[in-house]
């Protein structure tokens, strides 16, 4: 029989996120094509450029390019609004809908051979896969951030900034965690009661 209590290894789920995020990264952006104006994204990702280049070459000082590059920063996020949404939902669909009828397995965790259980043996609930979603999965900040787009440039780039750096804290705990505890679990496992398993093994 399989072992169905060996924890998944750190570099196992690294693999299986890794393959997951380009899964859905390609995914994502073949959705989100329709609802993104890529002359407009173009031409803001080539005014960044050229204020970096100003600001390399001393042609303007570290306040004027902070300034400018903040307003091209709200300015990106607010082309792309519509985009930021359908990725939430994917990421939704995928890491919480798609995962639990799957039986706590992903693409990536199917080609590591890994799986999200219960700690206690009971079925996976909608409620926790969602919170591991949104600790883990990047879900979180992304619609805190879609969130405060709606204010001004100063809430948005601040807010945005906070958002991210508590979100890779976040990771970071986690990655600690699940590389050097005992048990292997990650913050979002110890949140919802759950763990990740190696089904590989015989």
């Amino acid at each position: 029989m399989k072992n169905s209590n060996e924890k998944a290894y750190f570099l196992q789920r690294l693999l299986a996120f890794l393959i997951d995020f380009v899964l859905i990264s390609t995914i994502s952006s073949f959705l989100t094509i329709p609802f993104t104006n890529s002359d407009n994204v173009e031409k803001l990702n080539k005014e960044a450029n050229e204020i970096v280049e100003k600001y390399a070459n001393q042609e303007i000082d570290i306040e004027t390019y902070f300034n400018q590059a903040q307003d091209i920063s709200y300015d990106l996020s607010r082309e792309s609004g519509v985009a930021s949404v359908i990725e939430i939902i994917v990421l939704i669909l995928y890491f919480v809908v798609f995962q639990i009828y799957r039986n706590g397995q992903t693409i990536g965790k199917e080609c590591l051979k890994i799986r999200v259980v219960k700690s206690d043996g009971s079925d996976l609930t909608m409620n926790g896969m969602l919170v591991r979603a949104l600790i883990n999965d990047f879900i979180l900040s992304n619609i805190f951030v879609v969130i405060i787009m709606l204010f001004s440039r100063d809430v948005y780039f601040y807010g945005s900034l906070i958002i991210v750096i508590l979100q890779y804290i976040m990771i970071f705990i986690s990655i600690i965690m699940v590389a050097f505890s005992r048990e292997g679990k990650s913050l979002a496992d110890y949140l919802t009661n759950t763990k990740v398993i190696n089904i590989g093994r015989k």
